[in-house]
């Protein structure tokens, strides 16, 4: 691996200058004293920064507390794992008929919350959808840095984990496991794509497979359903800040590289990978590796519905009107793809939300970056024929 050039002058003046300021770091500075250490003293830097820095910011943005995934009346909830911060569980729902003979299609979704917090109970309307148009549906747990102190290769373990434990109880939860579909919504959206193209085998060399599971026992989907996700942990217009997650835990990122290109689905995504579905708007912060992963996958000659909506901001899809049209999408995207069928037609999900929302959110995002009205976006765009939904398209 090349090691990049000793910057130890930068990183002390750096450190003396924090030393002396009354305020807590940024999430910026921290990036940078870690990536200004260079090869002098390094693992004591290193130290030195999560003992003064890192852990007393680790502990302010702390605020997740555990929150169940939900159940409706046919759901069971089952432990798949369990880990030395918790048990793991994975909340099935069953469609009306189900019985175990049955070899339904099959749909893992995994929440988001950037690695960090959330629940199981995300996409809980999406598979209330699901199972009634007759699929059975999977929410699984993974380990977050908030409640189980995880980094997120930790959590795509638990993906991985999660998948195999499915996938091998076929018989008992009445699917088909060659039709089971994984999806999920920003780092959940993370997960799936991940799992669709990680080389599990090399994953498990690495070391990290749960304990008594079969590493020969593959966990590549039939499909991906992608909800505004971030496919590239080194995306140099916004990269998910390596350096950051591993001061906080106290960690040199350098030890991580080669593990997280290997779960930068980007980097993995191949001739071979699954067919995909990827929706997100233009407002989302990972636009920039969203359309490329839809370039990518146009290249790599895959199957790929993209849904671009001019506009949208970040998790826009959790609620309605957003949460049809994009039920709607997967729905059609499931038929194409030969993993549901046309009936029975069910009414689509929906969540009352409070009427001053869209306000609400406009105030929230207004500072975020509208990617589209910049002239290289706009030209990557046209250079590879996406289309962008106009803003609003559910009112015309």
């Amino acid at each position: 691996m090349d090691v990049k050039p000793i910057a130890t002058a930068a990183a002390i003046a750096l450190l003396a200058a924090l030393a002396s300021a009354a305020q807590p770091v940024t999430r910026m500075q921290l990036r940078e004293m870690v990536r200004n250490l260079g090869d002098e003293n390094r693992e004591a830097r290193l130290q030195e920064i999560y003992t003064k820095y890192a852990k007393p910011m680790r502990e302010r943005l702390r605020k997740a507390q555990y929150r169940p995934g939900g159940e409706n009346h046919h759901t069971k909830t089952f432990v798949f794992k369990e880990t030395p911060t918790r048990d793991l569980k994975i909340y099935i729902d069953f469609p009306p008929g189900w019985a175990p003979p049955d070899e339904r299609s099959a749909l893992v979704l995994w929440h988001g919350g950037g690695f960090t917090q959330g629940s199981a109970n995300q996409f809980l309307r999406q598979c209330d959808y699901f199972t009634k148009r007759g699929m059975v549906c999977a929410r699984p747990e993974y380990r977050v840095s908030d409640l189980d102190d995880a980094l997120p290769h930790i959590a795509i373990e638990d993906g991985v984990s999660a998948m195999r434990w499915f996938k091998s109880r076929d018989r008992e939860f009445g699917i088909n496991a060659e039709k089971i579909t994984v999806g999920g919504g920003s780092a959940g959206g993370a997960m799936a794509s991940v799992i669709g193209t990680l080389d599990t085998r090399q994953f498990a060399d690495a070391g990290f497979i749960g304990e008594g599971e079969d590493p020969n026992l593959s966990v590549k989907p039939a499909a991906m359903i992608l909800y505004n996700p971030f496919v590239d942990f080194f995306e140099p217009l916004n990269a998910r800040h390596i350096e950051e997650e591993m001061a906080m835990m106290g960690r040199d990122p350098r030890e991580f590289e080669d593990l997280y290109h290997l779960i930068s689905a980007i980097e993995q995504l191949d001739e071979e990978s699954p067919p995909n579905i990827i929706m997100f708007g233009t407002r989302d912060a990972f636009y920039p590796q969203q359309i490329r992963w839809i370039a990518k996958s146009r290249e790599m000659g895959l199957l790929t519905h993209d849904y671009v909506y001019k506009g949208e901001v970040h998790s826009w899809y959790n609620n309605s009107p957003h949460i049809e049209y994009t039920t709607a999408s997967v729905d059609k995207f499931l038929q194409e793809v030969g993993l549901l069928g046309p009936e029975p037609q069910v009414e689509l999900p929906h969540k009352r939300i409070n009427p001053n929302r869209l306000a609400i959110q406009e105030s929230k995002y207004a500072d975020k970056t509208d990617w589209d009205e910049q002239e290289r976006f706009q030209r990557f765009v046209r250079e590879h024929e996406i289309e962008l939904i106009p803003y609003k398209h559910y009112e015309k």
